[in-house]
């Protein structure tokens, strides 16, 4: 093989030329003694191949374009349509019908349980406690003893009250004694007078210290019974040093300790014992008006304690006060309830289960169905039309979760659930067809 010659420099490397019709041309190798030649296929691409690769790339582009525009541009539109749509929509409402109540309602009202005799207990007397004999939770009967005073002071004056009035039973002996002489006298001055042995003077003076012994006769009586009287008194009040129980029931307060002083009178913080009946226990429960006519004497009512769940307190209506309260419209109504087992505490929340009968019971909607502006409380009709009507309603009570109205709509007409402020009178809707019936 022959050698290969050393190649010249890089500038005088020629390259091939490619003719037109873009084939390379193959030249014969230079034969031997001769400089090789090294030359490159030059290749040609033709106006129709860079036409086609331009009109490829340009719908590239348009197809990219395309993919991304034409996603946008519709859901442009959707959003469009879906915008007017909601422009031009009806307001969509949930309606409901009124019902009417149950002639026989079920009420639960809260209740205050309060003794059925409740007094505190006062000294009547000055003195300082002995001895008490019952403490806080003591059952006590009638006339039972509660607390003994000392009363030095009363003592020292009844003592004092009855020597005077010992000495006014004297002074009246001594007045009768000076009258009885005193008659006799005259008694003798006026035979003398008519014998002219003394002067009719004598016989006027004698007269005047009978009638002066009359009166201190009258007066000593009286200082008598005014002495009886202040010993009954010191006595009533000695008494009192032994303070009993007025009836049977629970003490259930304790005021006093052994020494304490005490003063009489009711004045606070002077109290020694509270003592109350609890069997029975009354209940006293605020009927609202709209009930009032049906809770009559005698009714029956169940008596409901939260700290005895599954218990109820059989009770007995007793007396109202035929009377309702001007300032929360309701009737104060007492309730007596056996409270044998002393269950029922004094001063007790509970609840107050009654069947009241109605004369006209009310229609009942949602409270949420009510609108509160400067008209009044109304509620929003839906008519025949689908068009809203605004009614003014008379509210009578709160049934739990739904309002009683009196007045302004009836049971067969159809009302927007939760209208809120947007309603107004003439306004087109839709009924909402998922709205609750009746």
């Amino acid at each position: 093989m022959p050698a290969i010659q050393e190649l010249g420099s890089p500038s005088e490397t020629r390259i091939p030329q490619m003719p037109n019709n873009g084939h390379v041309e193959h030249r014969p190798p230079p034969e031997h003694g001769h400089e090789v030649e090294l030359q490159r296929p030059v290749t040609r691409l033709s106006v129709t191949t860079v036409g086609l690769v331009i009109v490829m790339g340009i719908c590239g582009v348009v197809a990219l374009f395309l993919s991304g525009w034409v996603p946008r541009q519709h859901q442009t539109q959707l959003l469009e349509s879906e915008s007017h749509r909601i422009k031009t929509a009806l307001p969509t409402v949930r309606v409901i019908k009124p019902r009417l109540a149950p002639a026989i309602a079920v009420v639960m009202l809260p209740g205050d349980v309060q003794a059925m005799d409740e007094i505190t207990i006062y000294p009547r007397t000055n003195g300082y406690v002995k001895r008490w004999l019952v403490d806080i939770g003591d059952e006590v009967q009638e006339g039972e003893l509660l607390i003994e005073i000392d009363t030095p002071e009363v003592r020292a004056q009844l003592q004092q009250s009855e020597a005077a009035l010992a000495e006014s039973k004297a002074s009246l002996e001594r007045a009768r004694a000076t009258e009885h002489l005193a008659r006799l006298t005259t008694n003798r001055l006026r035979g003398l007078v008519g014998r002219k042995a003394i002067s009719q003077q004598e016989l006027d003076d004698s007269e005047n210290n009978l009638a002066v012994a009359v009166a201190t006769i009258e007066l000593s009586e009286a200082t008598i019974d005014v002495n009886k009287a202040n010993v009954q008194h010191m006595r009533e009040l000695l008494s009192f040093s032994q303070i009993y129980s007025p009836f049977a029931g629970t003490v259930t307060a304790r005021n006093v300790d052994t020494g304490k002083l005490v003063t009489a009178g009711n004045a606070e913080g002077q109290s020694l014992f509270h003592v109350a009946r609890t069997t029975p226990v009354r209940v006293f429960v605020n009927v609202p008006q709209f009930y009032a006519p049906g809770v009559t004497k005698g009714m029956r009512a169940e008596i409901v304690s939260r700290e005895m769940p599954g218990r109820a307190f059989a009770g007995t209506v007793t007396r109202t006060a035929r009377a309702i309260d001007p300032l929360i419209r309701t009737l104060l109504t007492e309730i007596q309830v056996p409270n044998e087992d002393r269950a029922l505490l004094t001063g007790s929340y509970v609840q107050v289960r009654m069947e009241v009968e109605s004369q006209n019971p009310p229609l009942l909607i949602p409270a949420t169905a009510l609108v509160f502006n400067s008209g009044g409380t109304q509620v929003a009709v839906v008519g025949s039309d689908q068009t809203i009507q605004l009614r003014l309603v008379q509210v009578i009570g709160d049934f739990d979760r739904e309002i009683g109205i009196a007045t302004g709509i009836t049971a067969d007409e159809t009302l927007v659930v939760n209208p809120g402020d947007r309603m107004s009178d003439g306004l087109a809707v839709e009924i909402d067809p998922g709205s609750p019936q009746g």
